[in-house]
């Protein structure tokens, strides 16, 4: 009687506050208020095990919350309340998807402790769901996630759960050993806190000891040890009736002993623990323990011929296996909803990717071609300026003086008249067009390449002297560019003679280039058909010779096109600059270079195309 009239003034006052809170809620102005009020009304309808008021109330609390961006940490706490609660529930689907939610929420805050509770609602629910390889990589991303909060805190009792999930997931999946390996693990660090933590009724230690001594023996249950299992199963009722324990889990323990008890032939002790394996689960609701309580006890009397009471379990065994089924196809359906809704998203992130690259590509190659205008513009006024002040200082050693004059202006004209401004413009127009294609790998080739010759040009532009090596390497980012721009138009070679160190043998900035735009756009452009320029690096005698021999139409045919388009001073000024270049490189370096131009014909004497030979000291 004393027991009662605490119970009911316990419920009494628990619903004297609900009804106090709402009356609050429904006379309180200031929505940031309300926030903190329905938070408190979904904490006493979840003391009450009125979940889904308790749901309902956290929902509005995260509404408003929302609403007025009023607090992350508020937010995080009543995503997590209403995951978890509708994990209870069996809402396992809805529950996916508050935790997704919540999982967003809690990367903001970087609290990796609460990125680790998240991946437990993940691994639950998928548990719930059936998904048990899920449900096992979300359990052990909590793992990693409360070691990596455990180097600066200790929090051995999140560990010691998440061990004992595992344990369970294992079981489920026939892998009794792996279970038995984490649920040892849980019961040694739940054990550690024992004399700490015994005292107190609550505690979560003392709890953590019970749930292991159930894994235990649900673990030896399934490897056949009944005797151990009893012995747990034992150890876990004792314990739960001392810190008056309150849930469904001791309906799956008393079920598990009447199931020990039948195959053991102990019939009376299968029977009792089987009418309280369902004593419990009627009151919980449990139709999986129903069932499989009110099946145990149609066999035990039905073996027995007692045919009323096998009628009776049998028909309270069916009416929760269909229950059940009906549970399943929900859970099935469930399933199905949220891994559409996860491919939906995960298709509308992976399109707003795409998007996003697209519009990074445009917006970098926008800024380069403006950096490289920028650079082009700013190199041509500091060459005026050197020339200038060249041209200004006193002279001193007048021949030599005259001679570097002379080699830095013939530099700057050969510079231009070498890299034609139509070459970038209609660099910058192939990569434009391309990205509006949406090549974008080709698109980004292209301007990498393009990006590499126009830094070696500037970067060789003020010296009169490079190596071969680098000449080479220029000329063939420059003709790359080319065959990328003319696609099918012409091939390439580029033939070294591999005994010659071309990073030793110096030669004028740019000197070769000219000659492989020449052979591009006045030997092989005009052809109908496709062409073939070779540059080809040999040594002989203590030179090096390095040819451009291309199949074109030959000079004769090019300056006959030029004469009637015009244009007919290109490729004479390059070759006189050129040879200015070589003359003054021999003087001022006391060097033996030159270069030798050959019409190639065949036995008609027709045109077959041009071959340049350029020549060097190779000491």
């Amino acid at each position: 009687m004393v027991i009662f009239i605490s119970s009911f003034v316990s419920l009494n006052a628990q619903q004297t506050k609900i009804d106090s809170l709402k009356f609050l809620i429904e006379n309180t102005k200031t929505d940031t208020a309300k926030i903190n009020l329905y938070e408190n009304l979904g904490q006493a309808y979840r003391d009450e095990q009125k979940i889904d008021s308790g749901i309902f109330s956290y929902k509005q609390a995260l509404q408003l919350n929302e609403k007025y961006n009023y607090s992350l940490l508020k937010q995080r706490w009543e995503l997590a309340c209403i995951d978890f609660m509708l994990y209870t529930t069996g809402n396992y689907a809805e529950s996916l998807q508050y935790a997704l939610q919540e999982m967003a929420v809690t990367k903001k805050t970087k609290d990796n402790y609460h990125l680790g509770y998240v991946q437990l609602v993940f691994g639950h629910d998928y548990k719930g769901l059936g998904e048990y390889r899920k449900s096992l990589d979300h359990y052990f991303k909590a793992k990693g996630f409360f070691a990596t909060y455990k180097l600066s805190v200790k929090e051995p009792e999140v560990i010691t759960y998440t061990n004992l999930c595992i344990s369970e997931v294992y079981l489920k999946i026939n892998q009794p050993d792996s279970a038995l390996i984490f649920a040892q693990q849980a019961y040694q660090s739940a054990k550690a806190d024992w004399a700490d933590q015994a005292r107190k009724n609550t505690s979560i230690e003392t709890n953590y000891v019970l749930y292991s001594w159930r894994v235990y023996g649900d673990i030896y249950a399934a490897k056949g040890d009944h005797k151990t299992a009893l012995h747990y199963y034992r150890q876990y009722i004792s314990g739960f009736k001392k810190y008056k324990e309150n849930n469904r889990d001791l309906g799956f323990v008393l079920n598990n002993m009447a199931k020990i008890f039948q195959k053991n032939n102990q019939n009376d002790s299968a029977g009792f623990y089987a009418k309280e394996a369902l004593s419990n689960a009627t009151k919980y609701k449990d139709q999986q323990n129903i069932y499989d309580a009110a099946n145990l006890l149609y066999i035990l009397n039905d073996s027995l011929k007692n045919a009323s009471q096998a009628l009776k379990y049998f028909k309270i065994a069916q009416a929760a296996k269909d229950s059940m089924a009906s549970i399943e196809k929900i859970k099935q359906i469930q399933l199905l909803t949220f891994n559409e809704q996860v491919h939906e998203k995960e298709q509308s992130d992976a399109e707003a990717k795409t998007a996003a690259r697209t519009r990074l590509i445009i917006i970098i190659a926008s800024i380069l071609c403006l950096l490289i205008t920028f650079l082009t513009w700013n190199r041509i006024r500091q060459l005026r300026l050197k020339y200038k002040a060249i041209l200004e200082q006193k002279e001193v050693e007048k021949l030599k003086t005259k001679h570097e004059k002379e080699m830095l202006e013939l530099e700057a004209k050969a510079l231009r008249a070498q890299m034609n401004p139509h070459f970038i413009f209609n660099c910058m127009n192939s990569i434009k067009l391309l990205i509006q294609q949406q090549n974008e790998e080709k698109a980004i080739n292209y301007l990498t390449t393009f990006s590499k010759l126009i830094r070696t040009i500037f970067q060789n532009s003020d010296k009169r002297e490079i190596t071969l090596y680098d000449e080479i390497e220029t000329c063939r980012l420059y003709t790359q560019l080319e065959s990328l721009r003319f696609e099918n138009k012409f091939t390439y070679t580029f033939s070294v003679d591999e005994t010659i160190d071309l990073k030793l043998l110096m030669v004028p900035a740019l000197i070769i280039q000219p000659f492989i735009e020449n052979a591009i756009w006045h030997g092989i452009m005009p052809k109908d058909e496709c062409g073939c320029v070779n540059i080809i690096v040999k040594r002989e005698n203590e030179n090096v010779f390095c040819i451009i021999d291309d199949d074109g139409i030959g000079r004769e045919t090019s300056s006959l096109n030029k004469f009637k388009t015009g244009d007919s001073t290109h490729q004479s000024k390059g070759v006189h600059l050129t040879q200015s270049r070589i003359d003054l490189y021999n003087i001022l370096n006391q060097r033996n270079g030159s270069v030798e131009i050959i019409d190639k014909q065949n036995e008609h004497g027709k045109a077959t195309g041009t071959s340049v030979i350029l020549t060097f000291k190779e000491y």
